[in-house]
């Protein structure tokens, strides 16, 4: 696929990932969670990976410009727990067969990603 469009991709997949970090800030087992932490922490560094792409070869496309400076400022909002708590070790997160809705959405867009390296 064409780098660009790779990029673009890439771009929305944040931006989805992103939202769902924000959003997840509301619930209130989510938000001190370590899992949420962690993968924000992930998506943080993916997302300056990306910066540096794109200050080295730009990208054509100002609605794009603008979704990645809006997930800058979603990342940057997060407000993350100092003391994060494993909350399915302690027993307070309940989904079955041991599932996480923010590890969930990180498969999501790790599968988007990936794709679009191959």
């Amino acid at each position: 696929m064409e780098k660009a469009k790779v990029l673009v991709n890439k771009i929305r997949a944040l931006y989805f990932i992103a939202g769902v970090l924000a959003h997840q800030e509301r619930d209130p087992k989510c938000v001190s969670c370590k899992s949420r932490k962690e993968v924000a922490e992930e998506i943080k560094e993916e997302y300056e990976e990306i910066k540096g792409i794109l200050e080295d070869e730009g990208i054509s496309s100002d609605l794009f410009k603008n979704l990645f400076e809006q997930v800058g400022f979603i990342l940057t909002s997060l407000k993350l727990p100092e003391r994060p708590i494993p909350q399915r070790k302690e027993g307070a997160c309940h989904f079955p067969d041991k599932e996480c809705l923010i590890k969930e959405c990180l498969d999501i867009f790790e599968d988007l990603v990936e794709e679009e390296e191959d």
